[in-house]
């Protein structure tokens, strides 16, 4: 662990197996990371089991007034969270982002720059925004 940043919820759990070089990464939880053995994460990449804040704009307002000192105490709206899963021998590039609910498997190899937004595959090389698999790992 280089520099990596955890922001753990009071519900939040990371889980990382052995032998993975993480530099500069950003670990989001407030549900569930689970990261396996021989994972590399590229520096500025960011993974993230919940958005941290509702999407619909209606949720948005509430979710800003409890957060504020207006809000004296109101509780603040559900937020969507799902596991992130990353399976052993996987690498991420450098930039690249994970968001909830996704499922890496093992031997995946995740581009610099990609936002993954959906499962990926065993052995898939992955790129872009959001990420697309290109290839398949020899």
């Amino acid at each position: 662990m280089d520099g990596v940043h955890f922001d753990l919820g009071e519900q939040g759990r990371v889980q990382i197996g052995d032998y993975c070089y993480f530099t500069n990464a950003v670990l989001l939880c407030e549900l569930e990371l689970r990261i396996g053995s021989y994972v590399v994460i590229g520096w500025n990449a960011t993974i993230a089991d919940t958005d941290f804040h509702p999407l619909a704009p209606a949720a948005r307002v509430a979710d800003a007034i409890a957060c504020s000192p207006l809000g004296k105490g109101r509780p603040r709206p559900e937020i969507s969270r799902r596991p992130v899963i990353i399976d052993d021998d996987v690498w991420i590039g450098p930039n690249a982002a994970v968001l909830k609910g996704v499922h890496i498997g093992a031997g995946a190899f995740i581009e610099a720059g990609s936002l993954v937004t959906r499962d990926v595959p065993p052995r898939a090389r992955v790129l872009g925004n959001p990420a697309q698999v290109i290839g398949e790992m020899s």
